[in-house]
């Protein structure tokens, strides 16, 4: 169990940095989905909707207050938890721009595809790395 607490912080990094980093990311697009919705839609192949924007930014900064939080918690479980949440939301959302980004390549396709990919590599790569602490744990 002691593995698992604060004092291992190059195990906490990895994961830290990408729930921090993910968490980010979601309040940058809450607010321009807010605050932008046009802007933020005419980068993508979908059609323009005010309050499928707002319903989006909601569920944005809802995401990135639970990998907000994940990231101070000390216990790495909970980290290693939230991570694969943020593998599954990634490939997901990851998938259905990738899907945008072939039926015509807008900037947030594209973007959003590329770095979606790389969240679940740096996940899987992250939770990969510590599987024999949680063991011991």
């Amino acid at each position: 169990m002691a593995l698992c607490k604060e004092s291992h912080g190059w195990l906490h990094a990895r994961f830290d940095i990408l729930l921090r980093l993910w968490a980010a990311v979601a309040v940058c697009a809450a607010v321009s989905h807010l605050l932008m919705p046009g802007w933020t839609a005419a980068g993508t192949t979908w059609a323009m909707s005010e309050h499928w924007q707002r319903e989006i930014a909601y569920f944005d900064l809802f995401i990135a207050f639970v990998f907000g939080w994940s990231a101070r918690q000390p216990d790495i479980r909970i980290k290693h938890a939230a991570t694969i949440l943020l593998c599954v939301l990634s490939l997901l959302l990851g998938e259905n721009h990738l899907e945008g980004w072939l039926t015509e390549a807008r900037p947030f396709h594209v973007l959003f595809t590329l770095g979606n990919g790389l969240a679940v590599l740096w996940g899987v790569l992250a939770c990969f790395s510590v599987r024999k602490v949680l063991r011991q744990a």
